[in-house]
């Protein structure tokens, strides 16, 4: 049984990402990822694995990114098993 530190660690367990998270798994397979650029194109329906609504007088800018969507686009993407984080 994971210990609740073990738990809260293992990304796997979460099935969505922030934007900062997807940002940086970009980064690490070496795709250009600027925040605001990646929320835009979130919002405009450009990934086949998140969705945003975009800002309105009520509620900020909102996502909801999926974490293992994220991960197959791109190795479809890139023709290669990317890099997630994972100790080398």
């Amino acid at each position: 049984m994971p210990t609740a530190k073990e738990w809260i660690d293992n990304r796997s367990l979460h099935p969505t990402m922030t934007l900062q998270e997807l940002c940086e798994y970009f980064k690490g397979n070496f795709v250009p990822a600027d925040p605001e650029t990646i929320a835009e194109m979130i919002v405009q329906g450009k990934y086949p694995f998140a969705f945003g609504l975009p800002a309105d007088g009520k509620h900020k800018r909102r996502l909801q990114i999926f974490r293992a969507g994220a991960y197959a686009w791109l190795d479809e993407m890139t023709h290669s098993n990317t890099y997630k984080g994972e100790k080398l």
